[in-house]
């Protein structure tokens, strides 16, 4: 990374906020945003749902509930209640195996049927609408589709240990997930804001298939001076997941990268780091696996600062990056064209990527943040 975007990386990873005197921010430009893509966003990593907790996230425009039965059943539903409307994030509770709204406590089971209410029998049409729902790596998706259709494809779950949790962030930026994505096949970013050396990279996404892998070696910023192996899995318009396998089969290392849309033109970044150590150097056999765990947590911690400092500079691009149609590519990009191509199946509508460009409008202008 360029010395003088240090500051600003740093006021962003401090503050979760960038504040640049005259500078616009993705979401006050009056070029319109695309719309939302289809497909599973991540609303959380997986430790911050826990058994008996309650929570609400925002999705495309409106808000999930997500919650978690005493017994570990993970589930997502709209905020309001069907009696008279409350907010079941604020207030309610789960008690067992049922969600309890607050305001009449009324207690909808994992189906979402109302099982009871605080005073007499329930309604019998009384029920929740839930969002399809699953846990994949470490993290939690809901699907969104713009036509209300159910899940067309499955996350898929990559070998990692679940009991142990990825130290993570989230930021609240401007910005679209097809631009946070697309950085999986810029790779003309990589040696330029982030320093890799001796890049060698290949991969290119496949048409109809919901996940695309890049694989890379290169010499960067987290093992400073040591070539490192990466597989990048994309996975929908929504995850970059990264996999370095240590020398010596010593453990894996995992990096999560999600993009949920929350707004027009607004989105949530979280990020996460996760090391896995197959045992401790010396320490053999049993007594050297038992003692991997608690020495990778503190690990990963410290790799997940490192690696923020990283990502917060593709932060930055993305809060003031606006969205260009029809990009002037040169040689060494990669293959953002095809990438671009790949992501239309994720629209219900084709957007203008794919369109002739438009002229400018006349007397269009950019605002302050």
């Amino acid at each position: 990374m360029k010395p003088h975007l240090k500051p600003l990386v740093k006021q962003l990873l401090n503050a979760r906020r960038v504040r640049l005197p005259g500078a616009a921010p993705a979401d006050s430009l009056r070029t319109p945003s695309l719309p939302y893509p289809n497909g599973w966003f991540c609303l959380a990593f997986g430790d911050e749902v826990r058994p008996g907790s309650v929570t609400t996230r925002p999705l495309a425009g409106t808000e999930v509930v997500l919650y978690r039965t005493t017994r570990g059943v993970l589930r997502a539903v709209r905020p309001r209640c069907p009696h008279l409307g409350a907010h079941l994030g604020v207030g309610g509770s789960v008690e067992g195996e049922d969600l309890v709204c607050p305001f009449h406590r009324f207690a909808f089971d994992p189906g979402g049927t109302c099982v009871r209410t605080g005073y007499d029998k329930p309604p019998p049409k009384a029920s929740l609408a839930q969002y399809p729902v699953c846990e994949a790596n470490g993290s939690i998706y809901v699907w969104w589709h713009a036509l209300g259709l159910p899940p067309q494809w499955e996350v898929p779950a990559f070998p990692m240990d679940d009991r142990q949790p990825f130290s993570h962030d989230t930021f609240d930026i401007a910005g679209h997930p097809q631009d946070v994505i697309e950085n999986a096949f810029d790779w003309g970013h990589l040696p330029a804001l982030h320093g890799l050396k001796g890049l060698d990279i290949e991969g290119t996404p496949v048409t109809g298939e919901p996940t695309s892998t890049v694989t890379a070696t290169a010499r960067g910023t987290m093992m400073r001076g040591f070539r490192q192996s990466y597989t990048l899995t994309v996975i929908g318009l929504a995850t970059i997941a990264a996999r370095t396998v240590l020398p010596k089969g010593a453990g894996t290392l995992h990096v999560m990268l999600h993009a949920t849309p929350t707004g027009p033109g607004r989105i949530q970044l979280r990020f996460g780091t996760k090391l896995e150590l197959n045992g401790i150097p010396g320490v053999p056999g049993t007594v050297g696996r038992a003692a991997a765990m608690p020495v990778a947590r503190l690990l990963s911690a410290v790799l997940q600062r490192v690696a923020s400092v990283d990502t917060g500079a593709d932060l930055l691009m993305w809060h003031y990056q606006e969205h260009v149609e029809h990009p002037k590519l040169a040689k060494g990009d990669g293959p953002i064209g095809r990438y671009r191509q790949w992501a239309q199946q994720f629209y219900t509508e084709p957007t203008g990527d794919l369109m002739p460009p438009r002229p400018p409008r006349a007397g269009a202008s950019r605002s302050e943040e």
